[in-house]
């Protein structure tokens, strides 16, 4: 089953100085810590923050591509877990039917907010992560709450 999410926070893991975007269940307290790069992390405060670039990035020419060719974003699923690494579709629509992309998470969250899609996470994703099956993601979960949130936008954006 699908569940909704929606961004709650944004974090950095302090053990690798990497950003985490904080997904979490529409109707409920479930969590998925999504890690994402330094440029992938960029791209999305610059969409959260309603900040306009000088120059498209790389997911807005993916937009355009997409809907210059008839496509258009209807949702993003993270799907699955294998060997700790989240997966991830977009789901394109056109007027020849749907196609489904395999991509990045980080990717599928910022065309998903470029998009104004909603984003969903796969249950057992869900129950797998917050049921602490996966030790290193249990650690992660624990970092992330011992350290305060940080004003993301304006740290990639300096």
């Amino acid at each position: 089953m699908l569940i909704q999410a929606e961004i709650t926070s944004f974090a950095l893991d302090t053990s690798r100085n990497t950003p985490v975007i904080i997904l979490k269940e529409v109707n409920g307290d479930r969590t998925l810590p999504v890690p994402v790069g330094p440029l992938e992390a960029s791209a999305i405060a610059i969409e959260s923050l309603e900040v306009v670039p000088d120059k498209p990035l790389t997911i807005d020419l993916v937009k355009l591509v997409m809907e210059q060719l008839g496509g258009s974003l209807q949702r993003i699923v993270i799907g699955d877990m294998v060997e700790q690494s989240l997966q991830a579709r977009i789901q394109v629509g056109s007027s020849s039917g749907i196609c489904l992309i395999d991509c990045r998470p980080c990717d599928a969250i910022a065309l998903a907010l470029r998009c104004g899609v909603d984003i969903f996470i796969d249950d057992r994703v869900l129950d797998r992560v917050n049921a602490g099956t996966l030790s290193a993601t249990a650690r992660l979960r624990r970092r992330i709450r011992s350290i305060d949130t940080i004003e993301f936008g304006n740290y990639f954006l300096e």
